[in-house]
């Protein structure tokens, strides 16, 4: 769905304005004022729960992931599988003045089969196994990101469309402002600059609802591709989020919570048990491995024979084992290497969910302020001036400036309000798993008193 706003025009005829006319009277400027305006939603409604939903059964990444993750699960079974047998066929002494292979003293046939040492290829099974835990790990960690970014653009989204419904609810209390200045004008009682003023008011608004359109449009299009559709694809009314009496749990407490169920501390752990894993294989390159062989000899002037033969390597040997320490040694400083960066990931971890938390409590609590107190003293001050505007008690320019802090004021409420659920968004991510359930309330109403 996409917020379409009709254009605002303003016409204006500026001619009869001049108070140095006497008794000439200046054109209606609701009449010759024209604001046409609408607000139009288009495509299904949306949940934030049936966005998740799609993204992660149709998002390309996601499936590009899983896809890359069934080629890995095939790895394990290759490591578990010797290696293939040799077959070898030979001829002794064929005599180079003949061309008839009868004529040579024997043949030899061999089957070989090489044998890794006791314990390798159970080694090499666990760094298959681990890298299959990797690239699963990846899956939920991008997953992690992808919900991350709905939550995002469904909250943009939101914000982007109140302020626009915002911005038009104006338009009727500053036309009724321009009737009363209109009349107020035509008696005398104000110059022709507070006529105007009006008008540079819908002007502006008409800039903010240009500007709302374009970040509400901009926004979808991110949330549509993100749920693998495209980009001006229409999307329906969103659920409004809800104000948090209380977050769930102390920073504390969800710190140790990410300390366990952080998707990429548990990659950064699994990353540490593959360093251990191939650690363990190289040095079990000090065993020897084994090559087993038989055959059957045919010699066609002499009794056939049966052949046998075992091979083994010395992996200890001076000129050799210097490459297997070598080996050990690099994994050894991988293992360390993978540790360290496990601890840099923990205190990043740690550090995410103490910011997430601290900026979704200042939103928690900006919004009970807007509600509770901003928004009521804005609405009050601003019906108190439009009775003293009538009686000549209060200015046009306070009236407009109470009219102003209104309308920021409501703007700054839903911007609370979309913070703090960009903040939990974030928080869930640093935590790596849902939030527990908490009390909420229903988004305060924001609909004027105009008469």
């Amino acid at each position: 769905m996409r917020i379409r706003i009709a254009s605002v025009i303003v016409a204006l005829t500026l001619s009869g304005l001049s108070p140095s006319v006497a008794g000439q009277q200046p054109a209606s400027p609701t009449g010759s004022l024209q604001l046409l305006q609408h607000a139009v939603e288009e495509g299904a409604p949306l949940s934030l729960k049936a966005a998740l939903d799609q993204a992660v059964a149709q998002n390309t990444e996601l499936i590009a992931l899983r896809a890359q993750l069934n080629v890995v699960r095939e790895r394990p079974a290759h490591e578990r599988s010797l290696s293939p047998p040799t077959l070898e066929a030979t001829v002794w002494q064929w005599p180079i003045n003949s061309l008839n292979p009868a004529n040579t003293n024997m043949y030899m046939l061999m089957v070989g089969q090489e044998l890794p040492g006791r314990g390798k290829r159970q080694l090499r099974l666990a760094i298959a196994e681990k890298d299959v835990a990797l690239a699963e790990s990846d899956v939920m960690v991008r997953a992690a990101q992808i919900l991350n970014e709905i939550k995002q653009a469904y909250a943009s989204l939101f914000v982007a469309r109140k302020a626009t419904e915002v911005h038009l609810a104006s338009v009727d209390l500053l036309r009724q402002m321009a009737d009363a200045s209109q009349i107020k004008y035509a008696s005398g009682r104000i110059s022709q600059q507070d006529v105007l003023k009006s008008v540079v008011e819908l002007s502006k608004l008409h800039s903010d609802l240009l500007m709302f359109d374009e970040q509400a449009n901009i926004a979808s299009a991110r949330l549509n591709v993100l749920m693998d559709r495209a980009p001006e694809t229409p999307i329906g009314p969103l659920v409004e989020p809800r104000e948090q009496q209380t977050l769930p749990l102390t920073s504390a407490d969800l710190q140790r919570l990410a300390i366990d169920e952080h998707p990429e501390l548990q990659r950064a752990r699994l990353e540490i048990e593959r360093a251990e894993a191939e650690l363990a294989s190289a040095k079990q390159e000090y065993k020897p491995d084994f090559t087993v062989q038989g055959g059957y000899l045919l010699m066609p002037n002499q009794t056939d024979a049966l052949l046998a033969r075992v091979g083994v390597t010395w992996p200890r040997a001076p000129w050799s084992h210097g490459k297997i320490d070598a080996r050990v040694a690099e994994l050894t400083a991988a293992v360390e290497s993978a540790k360290a960066r496990e601890r840099a990931m923990e205190n990043m971890v740690r550090l995410a969910v103490q910011e997430a938390y601290v900026r979704a409590k200042s939103a928690q609590d900006r919004a009970a302020l807007f509600r509770t107190t901003i928004l009521p003293q804005s609405q009050q001050a601003l019906d108190v001036s439009r009775v003293g505007y009538q009686t000549d008690r209060v200015d046009f320019q306070a009236l407009i400036d109470n009219e102003r802090t209104l309308l920021t004021s409501q703007l700054d409420y839903f911007r609370a309000l979309s913070e703090f659920e960009q903040a939990a968004a974030d928080l869930e991510r640093a935590v790596g798993t849902n939030l527990p359930g908490s009390t909420t309330i229903a988004a305060a109403t924001m609909g004027r008193r105009l008469r």
